[in-house]
């Protein structure tokens, strides 16, 4: 597992950051970063040794490497992203962020540097299109946005709500519940965990209902240095370093692996 040691790269800054302009951020030689310390696998703090480690923390770091700036790590909590952006208290946040047109609104993004969708895994033909879903029986991860989703978009459909994948896969598999909703990579991981002798009985569907864009938070008409975080982003796909990064915490060996299904582009994810 990748760690960064606390004396050489994790600073938590608990005074208000200069305005996020690139000029500014270099001049200081240093950019301050929101990120969360609970938010598995995307970053997390050790208890024990008070390293942060996670998807979005090899991001971060790669991207201040790039920039030639030191690193200076501020957790914050959701609800924080944003008015931390607007107030300048970071100068970037990566943090499990997805974009989507009503925070585009306040803040602005950087190219997508995580993409997935939400699909179904069910019995073969049960759900054909996302309409079938209003009917169904459907297990969720609990709390989860894909439950919001679902109540959002079908109101009259049944949910059971699960604390993790594997439980959601077995009531699937023994029929308790219709079909189960979640990260496409996932649904397709899950198949593969059925016993051979069912696995031909299941599918993941063809339709998503949604797509889910993580990417890098910065304060409104800060131009020069969304080009600047893009271009590290590209930069890191280009190397190689990002599909590593990937595979570290979602590749055949994590502990909760997941098909790539983009790549990081100059054009906006």
């Amino acid at each position: 597992m990748f760690r960064i040691g606390t004396a050489l790269a994790i600073v938590f800054a608990f005074q208000f950051a200069q305005a996020a302009s690139l000029e500014a951020i270099k001049s200081n030689g240093q950019i301050v970063i929101g990120v969360k310390d609970s938010s598995p696998p995307f970053s997390q703090m050790d208890a024990k040794t008070r390293t942060l480690t996670g998807y979005d923390i090899d991001f971060a770091l790669g991207i201040a490497k790039r920039l030639n700036v030191k690193p200076i790590f501020k957790t914050l909590e959701s609800e924080n992203r944003i008015p931390w952006l607007k107030e300048n208290k970071v100068d970037i946040v990566i943090a499990d962020f997805s974009r989507t047109t009503e925070r585009e609104k306040e803040v602005a993004f950087s190219t997508g540097y995580f993409v997935t969708d939400t699909r179904v895994l069910a019995k073969k033909g049960l759900f054909k299109n996302e309409k079938d879903l209003a009917t169904g029986h459907i297990a969720v991860p609990a709390g989860s946005s894909e439950a919001k989703l679902m109540r959002k978009l079908f109101p009259k459909a049944k949910l059971a709500e699960f604390e993790d994948t594997p439980e959601m896969l077995k009531a699937v598999a023994a029929g308790v519940v219709d079909g189960m909703l979640g990260d496409g990579p996932v649904m397709m991981a899950s198949q593969g965990k059925i016993p051979a002798a069912q696995r031909g009985q299941f599918e993941v569907s063809e339709f998503a209902l949604d797509l889910k864009i993580l990417s890098v938070g910065m304060p409104k008409n800060e131009k020069t240095l969304q080009a600047a975080v893009n271009n590290a982003l590209v930069d890191m796909e280009t190397s190689g370093e990002a599909l590593a990064i990937y595979n570290r915490w979602f590749g055949p060996q994590s502990s909760q692996p997941m098909g790539r299904i983009f790549k990081i582009s100059p054009s906006r994810n």
